[in-house]
């Protein structure tokens, strides 16, 4: 397989720190017994929590705990614990959970380290290691209208299989706000929030859940029996921040089971995204100054690996007291071959968009209907009309897409809304297209909802000033998905190690319940066997009935349609798999005599991939590793894989593109064909027709499923839809 692969020598944005010791593998090892069992699926996060309260550095591996200093005899017990020694051994770097441990431990020593720095400021992050910031004034970069950039390193250790400790490090950059939520809420009360952030003592963050009608007068902390405005008196407050607020509902950014706690919208400031500051730049018509903002922060990875060199030599200085310089890690890669697109009859396409001119590779329902919220004109917007014409013909079909109706058509009270819906699937028409301004996410939840319970899926569309041709594709492109239809189909791999059935899980969750084992399934030429609905469970670790129950259905639905169980199925994980968590189905495949690979697709914690450049200068510089480009872990079962291109402009490129990294749990095929199909997955886009994704397809759509589930929040609304109907792109 490898000899259809072309080799290239790449760097990554990692620099090799030390050899582990033995003195660096050995730790004492301790078991964990609590007074009262944890809730399931809260188990992990328990045992990590007793890690913080032994007065030595101390890490969970798995169901225990390990130290390098012993722990105080007075310190292993509590009234809630208590702690038994096991014993003192070596742990090995083949191991998966084990190195897993040791690069948690490492972490940890690096992280007090590096609080010790003056003006610096040191935050964990769950994907991305350590967050190394630059305090107050100094990390200021950008600053606009009710926001700031600041700017920081996102560091984070990896030891490989044979003990190479590194250090990998990457530009990072956070927007602020330095207004109060009250001032954020009057500014711009339609914009959602998830996070705050305490403006005072450690700057605690906090989920976003709502205010309250009371003042903080009026409302007692019923633990405490105190108000509100009493509680932060105390803590602090002045009396016009006390005067000037609103009681804020938020909860801690950790644990599902977290309760409500009571705060100061005076005394909080809300966390900004990228999309939040989109959102406020359509509002405020500054699209061009909040593209300026993002132009900055996608620095290209000339300037991060650059950066990243820099802050190494500062840790190996003053933390590892290394007088070497740090090198630029590099590796040998494979470039692997593009995937090839299947439209009507067959024909070999190059991107999606094709299916315009060469037709789609299988046709669905032929009957749309328009709601046109946008304009009270009872039509559907003509650029779409044309390009669904368009798509029919060349699919050697015909649709109709004259049912349409306006905002003075829709009426206004629930019932008879539900009745508008219910006459209309009356009619045959299970699609259809929503045309309306934009709108806060909760109104285009609701009509979402009010159409899934008449059994209809939509596709919602903003418009724009002016025509906009690749937009309208890609409108039409969902509403045909959402429809049945397959635009495009994916030319398998001629290899009979390669899988046969493909399914993606993926879990999301609304902060009060989880949604996991949400699935995508296709065939090994990219057709759709469609969606599953997620199991609602604990914690983000999925329960292996469920997952059992979801492959079981596709299997059969397999047979159903081809006379014979598939020989081979991947399996792929959005995310870290969990232990335990495929052991069943592994077991009743098995017994079956069907093969099984399972893959964890992780979207971070994999680096920079790049290309030194060839300018003739003596000064190397260095651009983005090419699309398909993979560099093999043989020892660990894994590779990194780039899978997205850099946006390229007159000025030079924008960013850096971001691989993925993925680990094989299980399994016994090839693991460059694994690496070869889970790119060709990428390739495979229907509902686009100019881009891939930068997901294997599966895992794409059941995490745009799982997120389509978590807002709408009524499973059983979707019993009754058809599962080939992609209601999520």
């Amino acid at each position: 397989m490898s000899t259809q692969f072309q080799e290239v020598e790449v760097i990554l944005n990692r620099f090799f720190v030390k050899n582990l010791t033995q003195l660096d593998l050995t730790f004492h090892e301790y078991q964990c017994q609590f007074t009262q069992v944890p809730e399931q699926g809260s188990e992990q996060k328990a045992i990590s929590s007793v890690c913080y309260k032994l007065g030595v550095t101390a890490v969970r591996l798995g169901s225990r705990i390990i130290t390098r200093e012993p722990i105080d005899p007075r310190r292993m017990q509590t009234q809630d614990w208590q702690l038994q020694q096991i014993g003192y051994r070596e742990l090995s770097c083949q191991n998966y959970h084990e190195r897993q441990a040791m690069e948690s431990f490492e972490r940890k020593i690096l992280e007090e380290k590096l609080k010790r720095f003056n003006k610096t400021a040191i935050e964990k992050d769950y994907e991305l290691g350590l967050i190394w910031w630059i305090s107050s004034q100094e990390g200021l970069e950008k600053i606009g209208h009710g926001w700031q950039v600041h700017r920081g390193r996102q560091i984070d250790l990896i030891i490989e299989t044979d003990g190479k400790l590194y250090l990998q490090i990457d530009i990072h950059h956070r927007f602020y706000t330095p207004f109060t939520l009250e001032w954020w809420l009057t500014e711009y009360p339609d914009i959602q929030l998830k996070y705050v952030r305490n403006t005072y003592e450690n700057k605690t963050n906090w989920l976003f859940e709502g205010l309250s009608d009371k003042r903080p007068n009026e409302i007692k902390i019923e633990e405490l029996g105190v108000s509100v405005a009493e509680y932060h008196r105390k803590k602090g407050a002045t009396e016009q921040e006390i005067n000037e607020s609103h009681v804020v509902i938020v909860k801690k950014t950790s644990g599902y089971t977290a309760k409500p706690i009571l705060h100061l919208s005076q005394r909080l400031s809300p966390i900004l995204t990228m999309e939040i500051l989109a959102q406020i730049a359509a509002q405020r018509g500054e699209e061009s100054e909040i593209q300026n903002v993002f132009d900055y922060i996608k620095k290209d990875i000339n300037s991060r690996l650059q950066e990243s060199q820099k802050t190494a030599k500062f840790i190996f200085e003053n933390i590892y007291n290394l007088s070497s310089q740090p090198e630029i890690m590099k590796v040998n890669g494979f470039v692997m071959p593009r995937a090839k697109l299947l439209a009507r009859n067959n024909k070999e396409i190059d991107k999606t968009a094709k299916i315009r001119i060469l037709g789609c590779a299988r046709i669905g329902e032929t009957q749309f209907g328009c709601l046109n919220l946008f304009e009270n004109q009872p039509e559907c917007p003509a650029e779409v009309r044309k390009c669904l014409l368009d798509i029919a013909r060349s699919s050697g079909t015909q649709i109709q897409i004259d049912s349409c109706f306006t905002g003075s058509d829709y009426p206004k009270d629930d019932l008879a809304q539900q009745r508008f819906w219910q006459q209309w699937a009356a009619q045959g028409i299970k699609t259809v297209l929503v045309v309306m301004p934009w709108s806060p996410h909760g109104e285009k939840t609701r009509l979402r909802i009010q159409a899934l319970k008449a059994g209809i899926a939509t596709q919602f569309m903003i418009p724009t000033p002016q025509a906009n041709p690749y937009k309208a594709l890609n409108v039409a492109l969902g509403l045909l998905c959402k429809a049945k239809w397959q635009p495009v189909y994916l030319k398998p791999l001629d290899d009979s190690q390669a899988a046969d059935l493909i399914i993606g899980f993926d879990t999301s969750t609304n902060r009060k319940l989880y949604y996991g084992t949400s699935a995508f399934a296709i065939l090994a030429n990219g057709q759709s066997l469609g969606w599953e609905l997620p199991d609602i469970q604990r914690g983000e670790t999925f329960s292996g009935q469920s997952i059992w129950q979801i492959v079981s259905k596709l299997v059969l639905k397999f047979q159903d349609n081809y006379g014979s169980y598939p020989k081979k199925i991947l399996l792929m994980r959005d995310g870290l798999v969990q232990e335990g968590e495929f052991e069943q189905t592994i077991k009743e495949l098995t017994h079956q005599g069907i093969d099984v690979d399972i893959l964890s697709v992780r979207k971070s914690g994999s680096g920079r991939i790049g290309r030194e450049s060839n300018s003739g200068n003596t000064e190397i510089t260095y651009h983005d590793a090419e699309v398909g480009t993979v560099i093999f872990y043989s020892e660990s079962d894994s590779f990194i894989l780039q899978t997205t291109e850099v946006i390229k402009t007159k000025t030079g490129p924008l960013g850096s593109a971001r691989p993925l990294r993925v680990v094989r749990h299980y399994g016994n095929t090839p693991l460059e064909l694994l690496a070869l199909q889970t790119y060709h997955l990428t390739q495979l886009h229907p509902a686009s027709g100019f881009s891939s994704c930068r997901l294997p397809w599966v895992l794409h759509f059941a995490d745009k499923s799982s997120k389509e589930f978590q807002r709408i929040g009524q499973i059983s609304l979707l019993q009754n839809i058809d599962r080939e109907k992609l209601i999520a792109v």
